[in-house]
C-alpha cells in the first residue's frame, strides 16, 4: 500500500453498545443460547396458556424457564447497555479520541497517547454491521476494536479500508 489509511474519531457510548451487539450477533455460543432461550420462552408460554398439556404437572418449570428468558431479554436489551453506559463514563480513556493506521507492515491503533501494533496475520476477520466494523484481533487475548461508519471521511475512503482488508485476506462477514 502507498500511503497507510488513517482513520480518526471519538468513540461514543451508543458505540460500544454496538459493537457489543454485533460481537455477540456474530458468536456461535450466543446464538446457541439464544434460540435454546426463545424455544424456552415458547414451550413455557404454550404450556402455561394451555394447562392441559402435561396435565399442568410442568406449570412451575414452565414459570421459572419464562423468567429466566425474559431476564436474559431484558440484560441484552437493557442491562448490558447501561453497564456499558456507566463504564463509558466513568473511564475516560474510552473517550479517547481513536486513530487506526493501516499500513503494509501492520495496523497501528492509538488510544490518547498509548499506540499498539496489531500484527496483520492475527485479524481473525471483520464483522460490518449498519453502522460500524468489529476487528476480530487475537493474540494471547481478544481484542475487538471497532470503527464507526461515520469516522470515514468519504465513500472512498470507506471502500479503500475494504480494499486493504481483501488484500490481507481478512473476512469481511
Amino acid at each position: 500500500m502507498e500511503n497507510p489509511l488513517e482513520i480518526r474519531f471519538t468513540p461514543e457510548k451508543e458505540d460500544y453498545v454496538k459493537a457489543s451487539r454485533a460481537l455477540a450477533s456474530k458468536t456461535p455460543m450466543f446464538l446457541v443460547l439464544a434460540a435454546v432461550v426463545g424455544l424456552m420462552a415458547i414451550g413455557s408460554l404454550v404450556l402455561l396458556i394451555f394447562p392441559g398439556i402435561g396435565d399442568g404437572r410442568y406449570s412451575s418449570i414452565a414459570t421459572v424457564f419464562l423468567i429466566v428468558s425474559v431476564f436474559y431479554v431484558i440484560y441484552y436489551l437493557a442491562l448490558i447497555p447501561w453497564q456499558l453506559g456507566r463504564s463509558f463514563k466513568a473511564n475516560e480513556y474510552l473517550q479517547k479520541e481513536r486513530s487506526l493506521v493501516f499500513s503494509d507492515d501492520a495496523v497501528t491503533m492509538r488510544m490518547g497517547d498509548k499506540a499498539s501494533e496489531l500484527d496483520w496475520d492475527r485479524f481473525e476477520r471483520v464483522v460490518e454491521t449498519a453502522d460500524l466494523y468489529l476487528l476480530v484481533y487475537k493474540a494471547d487475548q481478544q481484542i475487538y476494536p471497532f470503527v464507526p461508519k461515520r469516522a470515514f471521511t468519504d465513500s472512498t475512503q470507506e471502500a479503500t479500508f475494504k480494499r486493504v482488508l481483501d488484500e490481507k485476506s481478512i473476512p469481511l462477514a
